[in-house]
């Protein structure tokens, strides 16, 4: 019987994923380069790249490419001893800090031996909710996750308590009071406050902040704005700041949302960001109309994660990504060995206060002539 053509490239890739000759996180070639590679048209490569989709072994991302999500776990038996091997589950990867956290995890467990299979939940419940059940089907050492809409009740609860009987766990950027997982994160709050002190020493009492709703990095941050005009003797203004969720970012610096961005900076000279991916948008909405960073509106961010040669070098908190996710992968590694060791392998990073150009001494700005 033929085979056809887009089977024999999908039994290559996967061939190549299991020998270790593509990694984890790693990103493929075009479509293109591979049909000119394989002497094959771009729709089969299409075809091909599909059914390893459908199969788990790649996932694709908008605008960046095709990526290695690891060898597909076999379901297993649950009383079955765990394989040398790790699920990772992020809700995004294709841009960011993610691939510099995977990158940490993944030297760290290669080194001792373990392989790991990489799922993306993209920050939905139900997407969660089908890796969690693909994870709990799989002869797994140990699992690291971001809980998807982190600052939510948890929608899959009964799910995780399954995990936490089943395996070691270690949350990244979060972390669930009613369940016993280790978390590894960074000080938002006091990363955030210390952004606040920052502007206060730069003479800004009027702050505006734009915060993200749905993870507990968003709430944290907001929390530690609140903390950071406590420990300043200012009042917190709750029409300064913008909430949104991961639905609304792709169109939140849109001019189609210039009233609700105008009514959280009216008389305000300077905004705290949610993170630097949000700013890396919210540059060109205020050049757009015409306001000037930071002449005009001071903007800080977090994360340290812009790369854009246009965009003025941003005052922000480190995120120390590779680092994270070495620390992730050791804690896991250490409760494999000691499942009691939870409390000992919990930590989340100091921040890091990075001073560059986009907060201006107030006696040289002013307040953005907008009205409330």
């Amino acid at each position: 019987m033929a085979i056809f053509k887009y089977v024999q490239l999908a039994d290559q890739i996967r061939e190549a994923i299991h020998a270790a000759a593509l990694a984890p996180g790693q990103r493929l070639p075009t479509e293109e380069a591979l049909a000119e590679q394989y002497s094959l048209s771009r729709n089969t490569v299409r075809q091909a790249l599909k059914l390893l989709e459908e199969e788990g072994y790649l996932f694709g991302v908008q605008g960046s490419g095709t990526f290695v999500a690891g060898t597909r776990p076999a379901t297993s038996r649950s009383d079955a001893p765990a394989e040398k091997r790790v699920a990772v589950v992020m809700n995004n990867f294709g841009s960011y800090i993610f691939p510099n956290v995977l990158m940490g995890v993944s030297d760290c467990l290669f080194e001792r031996g373990y392989s790991l299979f990489l799922r993306i939940a993209a920050n939905h419940i139900a997407k969660e909710e089908q890796i969690l059940q693909e994870v709990l089907e799989s002869n797994v050492a140990g699992l690291i996750i971001e809980p998807a809409r982190a600052a939510w009740p948890r929608p899959n609860y009964d799910l995780y308590r399954r995990i936490e009987a089943r395996m070691p766990c270690v949350l990244t950027h979060s972390r669930l009071p009613d369940f016993r997982f280790a978390s590894v994160g960074v000080s938002d709050v006091e990363g955030v406050a210390l952004l606040v002190d920052n502007l206060v020493e730069n003479g800004h009492t009027a702050i505006a902040a734009i915060c993200k709703s749905d993870e507990q990095t968003g709430v944290n941050r907001f929390v530690g704005y609140c903390e950071g005009l406590r420990r300043n003797n200012l009042v917190l203004e709750e029409k300064r700041v913008l909430w949104f969720v991961d639905d609304e970012f792709e169109d939140l610096c849109s001019d189609a949302n210039a009233a609700r961005i105008f009514a959280a900076l009216a008389g305000c000279t300077a905004v705290v960001c949610f993170n630097d991916q949000l700013v890396s948008r919210f540059y060109p909405f205020l050049e757009r109309h015409n306001i000037r960073i930071p002449e005009d509106m001071s903007v800080v961010g977090f994360d340290d994660s812009i790369e854009r040669s246009d965009i003025k070098p941003l005052t922000t908190i480190v995120h120390p990504k590779e680092a994270l996710g070495r620390a992730a992968a050791k804690a896991l590694l250490t409760l494999i060995d000691r499942p009691d060791a939870v409390d000992d392998v919990t930590m989340h990073f100091p921040p890091q206060l990075m001073l560059r150009d986009t907060v201006l001494n107030r006696a040289a700005s002013r307040p953005l002539p907008i009205s409330g």
